[in-house]
């Protein structure tokens, strides 16, 4: 890479931009595999939050440095999303996606007592509440807030259970009618007359 030659320095990076692309595909389909394969084994839904717009997070001037920004705009999030959507309706699993009017203030409210949690820079990334005293991560919280709005998300668009009524003996009395074809049948069509 010292020689000035552009050519030369094309075919290097391209190696190993290929090379780094590969390794994170693979990252990806092994992570995305083994969250698909512990819902499943639990019996539980996917929850997954709009991660559009996150790479504004990680622009110059936001306080982070050249090395950390290039790791994190270098992830692709909504190729995880597209992994784990696919993965998941593929098994039958239920994905839900919130929006970003569900999530808002996921990271910093209480998920005991909603109330907003105080930062401390002796405690790093954890934060903690005033009312009910405890001390979380800050991804941890965001978790537990994420899957509490995805339950309530699922409850709302589940159908409501529908009693059946009557006895059982109702469901198997008469003749079943015969299907009707329209063109074929046309000579046999009855209509329903006011009596």
């Amino acid at each position: 890479m010292r020689r000035e030659d552009t050519r030369i320095r094309t075919g290097i990076t391209s190696k190993y931009g290929e090379r780094r692309t590969s390794r994170t595909s693979h990252l990806l389909h092994s992570a995305t595999k083994t969250i698909v394969a512990v819902a499943a084994q639990r019996r539980q839904a996917i929850v997954l939050e709009n991660s559009q717009g996150i790479r504004c997070l990680y622009r110059k001037g936001n306080g982070q440095n050249r090395k950390y920004r290039g790791r994190m705009n270098s992830w692709s999030f909504s190729e995880a999303q597209r992994q784990l959507e696919y993965k998941a309706r593929w098994i039958g699993l239920p994905v839900i996606r919130l929006s970003r009017r569900e999530t808002g203030g996921s990271s910093v409210s209480c998920p005991r007592c909603g109330e907003r949690l105080q930062s401390d820079r002796r405690l790093g990334r954890k934060l903690w509440c005033g009312k009910c005293r405890i001390v979380m991560d800050r991804d941890m919280v965001a978790a537990v807030n994420l899957s509490r709005q995805g339950r309530v998300r699922f409850a709302r668009s589940r159908p409501p259970i529908i009693e059946a009524q009557g006895g059982a003996v109702e469901a198997v009395k008469g003749n079943p009618t015969p299907a009707v074809i329209p063109g074929v049948d046309a000579p046999k069509l009855t209509q329903l007359t006011k009596s």
